[in-house]
């Protein structure tokens, strides 16, 4: 059992908010690098005259190597602080980008897109202990909103310009630009991110805070209710990055440019949801992270729903559909690493926050080749955007089984 004495109040402390922003610009570089094969699908598609089915898998090469990180790294988050796992995730995720622009194979792909999620898996647990040492409790889900609404905007960024670097230069070269712009950032960080001066919590005055076990968080039976549900959640948003665009192109006849604003607008939902859902939950709901968790899964059930009901005969209504799917499928991550780390403890919040996003993460894998499947097989969208909208009612099921009131912070 994990006892720690009173958490040391930061509230006064301003340098809060410019770890916060080191967090913030770090994640944004690890989601344009993690999801740019979502953007640039199309071209790849094209230019290695490949399935839909291969572009999910090529998407889910940088999930698996993202997945097989998480634990690892926090563990050594939890040990050494964030300070080096944020840098050299950075590094590493950076030089495979740039590598794919010197292999431009499918082979190649899926390998370099292996390291790339690598890399950047060293970031959610660390950057989650981070906010957790940091920020006193009555700020921490909005604060981790407003960490996570960096998942938006790396997305948000590489949607509205990814495309517009392809065409005019070729799809290589989005590859290229964006591992450069990691490895500066890693080597920046480096200088910019420092840990408290004082641990957030210890087990007795001036000692350092218990790390908690692993078989601790393994056993863990919310974590695991937690994890379940993000991995649909995850399962959802990953399709809808790696298949959005080719849904609105193809069913709804949107010209490339115009499908990446829009895959681009449901980002940008879930990037103002984040700290919003947040703040509701710190105040509206008086730290209830639940309430809020179920409705972001019950909003993508329906969504998808009604995407996949309505077929090519959406019309205007595509808008509004979308904007609020955003809302379900990118707006969770804070609420979800809040909550993870909370169940954790101060001593294990990177673990606990590292295995949810492990399990989480499989959806992750998972629902791009499975969309992507059924929509080979069938030769439509409506059984696989269904099919969505079951896995996010799952979702709503195994959260109604998680009691909050075993949090350790």
């Amino acid at each position: 059992m994990i006892v720690t004495a009173p958490q040391i109040d930061r509230s006064s402390d301003r340098r809060r908010w410019v770890i916060l922003l080191v967090l913030w610009t770090t994640y944004v570089v690890v989601f344009l690098n993690r999801l740019s094969v979502g953007p640039l699908g199309p071209f790849i598609k094209d230019a290695l005259e490949i399935s839909s089915t291969q572009v999910g898998m090529i998407l889910s090469a940088a999930s698996l190597g993202y997945l097989l990180t998480q634990l690892p790294a926090g563990w050594i988050a939890d040990r050494t602080g964030a300070r080096w796992p944020i840098a050299v995730g950075e590094i590493v995720a950076g030089s495979a980008m740039v590598s794919i622009f010197l292999l431009p194979t499918f082979g190649a792909l899926l390998t370099l897109m292996f390291v790339t999620g690598v890399g950047c898996g060293c970031l959610a647990p660390s950057t989650t202990r981070a906010v957790v040492i940091w920020f006193p409790k009555r700020e921490r889900a909005m604060v981790m909103g407003v960490k996570q609404t960096a998942v938006s905007m790396g997305a948000i960024v590489g949607a509205a310009t990814l495309p517009t670097i392809a065409l005019t230069l070729g799809w290589r070269y989005g590859f290229a630009i964006l591992g450069v712009v990691a490895i500066a950032i890693g080597v920046l960080s480096l200088a910019l991110y420092s840990e408290p001066p004082a641990p957030a919590a210890s087990d007795q005055p001036g000692g350092q805070p218990t790390v908690a076990p692993l078989a601790e968080v393994l056993w863990n039976r919310e974590i695991w209710f937690v994890a379940m549900g993000a991995f649909c959640l995850n399962w959802v948003q990953l399709a809808t990055v790696g298949h959005l665009m080719f849904y609105l192109t193809k069913s709804l006849a949107f010209g490339v440019v115009a499908a990446g604003g829009l895959l681009a607008v449901a980002e940008f939902a879930g990037a103002v949801t984040l700290p919003v859902s947040g703040l509701i939950s710190d105040r509206l709901f008086q730290g209830r992270r639940k309430p809020v968790f179920i409705a972001f899964a019950v909003i993508d059930a329906v969504m998808c729903s009604v995407l996949g009901l309505s077929g090519p005969d959406l019309g205007w209504l595509v808008y509004p559909v979308i904007f609020l799917f955003g809302v379900g499928s990118f707006g969770f991550g804070g609420i979800q690493l809040t909550l993870l780390s909370e169940l954790g403890g101060r001593g294990g919040a990177a673990k606990a926050a590292g295995l949810g996003s492990m399990i989480g993460v499989v959806g992750s894998i998972l629902g791009p080749i499975v969309f992507g499947h059924l929509v080979d097989a069938t030769g439509t969208y409506q059984w696989a955007w269904l099919s969505s909208g079951l896995v996010a009612l799952v979702a709503v099921a195994l959260l109604t089984l998680l009691d909050e009131k075993k949090r350790k912070i």
